[in-house]
């Protein structure tokens, strides 16, 4: 399946914000994937994805790999506890997750970046945003890259004002995490 590059329209981000809106769908444990005696956090992490590996196979993307690798190197972009946590709600957004933007590389190397979003839960906490993206390389298979979560409160309280609201990869952004607050904003800042 070759993929081609997507901007959400007004319609799919007036769907896309009531799914975002709506129930979360997966509510995973707090401190699940920790620092042990069994190992270090991104060790634990690795562990968990490792005995929760699969494939997923979507209509819209093709074929969704969930892995220890992935997680791996999503971790290595800097983590908290509630970044781990999230860790446990991956496969299940990468199954039901909307797809939001697929985009070229910007660095022109022959591979697209996918961003998924997803409501869920942490414990007992307020809902959160997953967003995940998925990279594929030459190839027919989308592996995750990074993660990154937000809480429904982040948005209110975070403000990064030198980013147009978009999701346009191609454009440099100055800081990882305003790439995905600002496709959130977008999405939830859509009137309809």
């Amino acid at each position: 399946m070759e993929l081609q590059n997507k901007v959400l329209t007004k319609k799919e981000k007036i769907e896309v914000k009531a799914f975002l809106l709506g129930p979360p769908i997966i509510q995973v444990k707090e401190r699940a994937i920790k620092t042990d005696e069994n190992g270090t956090a991104i060790e634990n992490a690795k562990k968990w994805a490792k005995s929760h590996a699969q494939e997923i196979i979507r209509l819209d993307i093709g074929k969704v790999v969930f892995d220890a690798g992935g997680v791996r190197n999503s971790l290595s972009h800097k983590f908290g506890q509630r970044k781990l946590d999230a860790v446990q709600a991956i496969p299940t957004a990468m199954e039901a997750g909307k797809v939001v933007s697929i985009s070229d590389d910007i660095n022109g190397k022959p591979k697209k970046n996918v961003i998924l979003v997803a409501p869920i839960q942490i414990g007992n906490n307020e809902k959160s945003f997953l967003c995940i993206r998925l990279v594929r390389n030459i190839g027919n298979d989308n592996r995750l890259h990074i993660h990154e979560v937000f809480d429904v409160g982040d948005l209110k309280n975070t403000a990064i004002p030198f980013q147009t609201p978009g999701t346009d990869l191609t454009v440099r952004q100055r800081r990882g995490i305003a790439i995905y607050l600002n496709i959130l904003w977008d999405i939830l800042d859509v009137k309809g």
